[in-house]
Parts: structure tokens; sequence; C-alpha cells
């Protein structure tokens, strides 16, 4: 069991130094949790020892995965120090907080019902929160072990999602974001897998981190 930071909204892991991910569950308290994504990132980060946050509280009393506000802003701050504070325990940084050589991914696992018949649903924004080769990659890699997915599509991701790239220019001029090698991909993942097929899943996208970690560099 990994010792875990804990602020107020979310709780926090450091990680391997060497696995330039963090993996997270902005989701995971009822009501209205995305159920068992708090325990997919803490097999993660048991199984890999790679970064990770999870959320403390309730999308329904605040919702960390949307744009900051003057009603969430305490949570999102922390959330968006969270992530600092792991970039900069992985030694990211160049100048001005931007990560300049090494890609990052950021993997946010959400959940969704059986009732969109498919298994993952992967979420980039169409684009603006993942470099277009990573997300090519993301996509043939799961590709590989689950044939009904698809992809920016019913579930593209949240404007949130992106700000960790490309900066909030809408609700908060001060948070730069960190450049284009910052990845973010949402992966929507149906009950079914979340509930039953939980260990599977977590092995499979443990090899998809560790060669990240290899074939982008």
């Amino acid at each position: 069991m990994k010792n875990f930071i804990e602020k107020e909204f979310i709780k926090y892991y450091l990680g391997n130094t060497q696995i330039r991910n963090h993996v997270d569950a902005v989701h995971a308290v009822p009501p209205y949790a995305d159920q068992f994504t708090g325990e997919i990132v803490t097999g993660l980060i048991n199984k890999i020892n790679c970064s990770g946050i999870i959320s403390k509280v309730s999308r329904k009393k605040i919702d960390l995965n949307r744009r900051r506000n003057v009603n969430n802003k305490e949570a999102i701050d922390e959330y968006r120090n969270a992530i600092h504070s792991i970039l900069t325990y992985l030694s990211l940084f160049e100048e001005n907080n931007q990560i300049l050589k090494q890609p990052y991914l950021h993997l946010a696992i959400h959940g969704m019902k059986d009732t969109h018949n498919k298994e993952i649903i992967i979420g980039t924004r169409n684009g603006e929160s993942c470099s277009s080769d990573i997300k090519r990659w993301f996509v043939d890699e799961v590709s590989r072990y689950y044939e009904n997915i698809i992809a920016d599509q019913i579930f593209p991701g949240d404007s949130s999602k992106s700000v960790h790239r490309l900066g909030d220019c809408i609700s908060d001029l001060s948070y730069k974001g960190y450049g284009d090698n910052f990845n973010t991909i949402q992966i929507e993942i149906n009950r079914t897998l979340r509930e039953n097929h939980r260990q599977k899943l977590i092995s499979i996208l443990s090899d998809i981190i560790i060669d990240f970690n290899k074939k982008f560099v």
C-alpha cells in the first residue's frame, strides 16, 4: 500500500521518477461516482509505482473535471498544485514551468454506462489535449486488447482537459499550462470492465504506460 499525500479535496502519490506519467480519478467519490475508477488508479499505482491523483470530494459538491470558477477554485487549485508537485518531483521542468524535451502522459480514468455499447471511449478534446502521434499510438495500443472502442466521440472530454497543455485563457489567466509535451487522454471505461475485469484492465494500462516511457523519449 502506497503512502498518499492527503489534502482536503484530493490525495496524490508522487510515484517513480523514471515514469513520465500520472493517472487520476476525479469522480471517485459517491454520490454520482464513476464507480471503481479510484480502485483502478490505486491498482496502477501499486503495480508500476506511477504517480496518481484520486478525488476525496463528490462531483455533487465540487466537480474537479471542470474549469476553475468562483465556486470550485480552492479544489481546482489543489488539484493543479498536485500536478505541479508531481512534475516537479519527476524533474521535468526546464524553463518557465514548461516540459520542453520529453513527452508526458496524463491518463484521466472515467466511468460510463454499458448502454453506450462501447467498451472504452478515448477523449482528447479532438486533439486539443494530446498530440496526434500519441493519440494515434494510444488508440492503436488499446485496440490490441479491446475491439469495441472509439475516440473523440460521445465523450471527447471537458474543456478543462486541455488547460494543462494549453493554459487556462478563460477562467484563470495565470495558469499557463505546461506546453505541447503535456498529453492528457481521457479514458471512459464501461461498467462491465470496471467491475468484472478490473485486474486485466490494470495490467493492460500498466503495460501501455511502460511502453509510452520507452517509445516516447
